[in-house]
């Protein structure tokens, strides 16, 4: 699916969590990896994740159908995996976009 299980580590008080990119929009939203995550949205583009894909061109049921390789030409376009979603998406925090 050409996601990247890369984990950055992220302070929290006297905790180091690690985060996982999203793959839709590639930021470090997910708090496990995203195979193993179900029906997490991210809170940057608003993709639901659906570990059931097999690849990026499979209609994806948790998110109206539309393909994940959809959904990231979406992101790029206009901020949200769907248009309609925009409304519920937010800029990614700065832990969220890794090392620069």
């Amino acid at each position: 699916l050409g996601i990247h299980e890369i984990s950055i580590p992220v302070c929290r008080g006297n905790h180091i969590l690690k985060k996982y990119q999203c793959p839709c929009c590639s930021y470090f939203t997910y708090n496990v990896p995203p195979a193993e995550d179900w029906g997490f949205i991210c809170p940057v583009c608003f993709w639901e994740n659906d570990p059931l894909i097999a690849s990026n061109d499979d209609p994806s049921g948790s998110n109206h159908g539309i393909t994940l390789n959809e959904a990231k030409s979406n992101y790029l376009k206009f901020g949200a995996c769907e248009e309609e979603m925009l409304q519920y998406v937010r800029p990614p925090k700065s832990s969220e976009k890794g090392r620069s």
